[in-house]
């Protein structure tokens, strides 16, 4: 069984994949829905990480 990125996240649809948004004073701030990561854990994402922090 093979795994790919895209079956884990998905790109953030609120800052679109940067991981900043422009608020209205024009200043940069981390999106609050991705945490400034840009991307969000798919279903199968959040669960093997719920795997990984459960046996590390």
């Amino acid at each position: 069984m093979t795994i790919s990125l895209d079956d884990l996240e998905q790109s953030c649809w609120e800052c679109e994949g940067k991981g900043i948004l422009v608020n209205e004073n024009k200043q940069e701030e981390s999106c609050p829905k991705c945490q400034g990561k840009g991307a969000i854990l798919t279903a199968q994402g959040q669960t093997l990480l719920y795997f990984i922090k459960k046996h590390l």
